[in-house]
């Protein structure tokens, strides 16, 4: 059983090279956690929004391409898809390590690890008995941690304040999408991208109104299962559009915007 999370903890570097197969890592270590209880619903929410996140940079892609987009537009949205990009990789060079080292029961150690993150896996562990209470309460603890560790490495960071003026301009002309949770009637949207405290209440709702009650829980993972992330909105009916891989290729990305996927650098603020 160990053997294959570290095998999983050392491939992290190719896990997180894209959208896509961060996307369907999520999904594949929360299938895990199913078969070996508890399982770790965060994990299914994070499988979701990466999902959406996929859904918006193909979208991006799209407008990109348009002969319509002005040419000074176009480097707005190239930044955009950066900031997408950058904290999309940077939760998840975060949260597999810490979790997947909490799966193998192993010490969470300073500098790799939040001083926060540390400490509310020493709280799930220590709780007699996983019930609903602490599993929400390590859901929304990992909701607040991550969305602090990006808070100054990509949402706020001056390389990505072209896109974050984009994200602003798409909520105040009301372009925001909602998530999109397959056969979940919610509206949920995080309407300030850039206030912390309005992402991390997104992240509330999305454990509360999506994945807290189980039959819809696994109503989720089992159409996830079935239906491969690609990117495209048309794996649930949506517009279709191009698939990721080919709308940014890693190699593309990476010459473009060098250092997006670096390893995070210190934050004094959030240690």
């Amino acid at each position: 059983m160990a053997m294959g999370l570290e095998t999983w903890l050392s491939e992290i570097d190719t896990r997180n090279a894209h959208n896509v197969a961060r996307t369907e890592s999520y999904l594949e270590l929360y299938a895990w956690t199913r078969a070996h209880p508890p399982d770790l619903p965060w994990l299914l929410m994070a499988h979701l929004v990466s999902r959406n996140a996929g859904y918006f940079m193909t979208d991006l892609r799209r407008v990109i391409d348009d002969r319509r987009t002005s040419a000074d537009a176009k480097p707005i949205f190239d930044n955009l898809f950066f900031l997408l990009e950058r904290a999309n990789f940077l939760i998840f060079w975060d949260a597999w390590h810490h979790v997947l080292h909490h799966l193998l029961g192993r010490p969470l150690l300073p500098g790799r690890t939040t001083a926060f993150m540390r400490e509310a896996w020493r709280r799930y562990a220590a709780a007699p008995r996983i019930d609903a209470a602490v599993e929400r309460q390590l859901a929304l603890d990992l909701v607040h941690n991550e969305q602090n560790f990006i808070e100054r490495r990509a949402a706020h960071h001056p390389r990505f304040a072209a896109g974050l003026v984009a994200i602003v301009g798409f909520e105040l002309a009301g372009k925001d999408r909602p998530l999109h949770f397959p056969g979940v009637d919610v509206d949920i949207r995080v309407g300030r991208f850039r206030d912390l405290e309005q992402r991390i209440a997104a992240g509330r709702r999305i454990f509360d109104e999506v994945v807290a009650d189980r039959t819809q829980r696994d109503a989720l993972f089992a159409w996830c299962e079935a239906h491969r992330h690609t990117g495209s909105r048309a794996v649930f009916g949506g517009k279709p559009g191009p698939l990721l891989r080919d709308a940014w290729p890693v190699e593309l990305v990476r010459a473009k915007f060098p250092g997006v996927h670096a390893e995070a650098e210190p934050d004094p603020a959030y240690p």
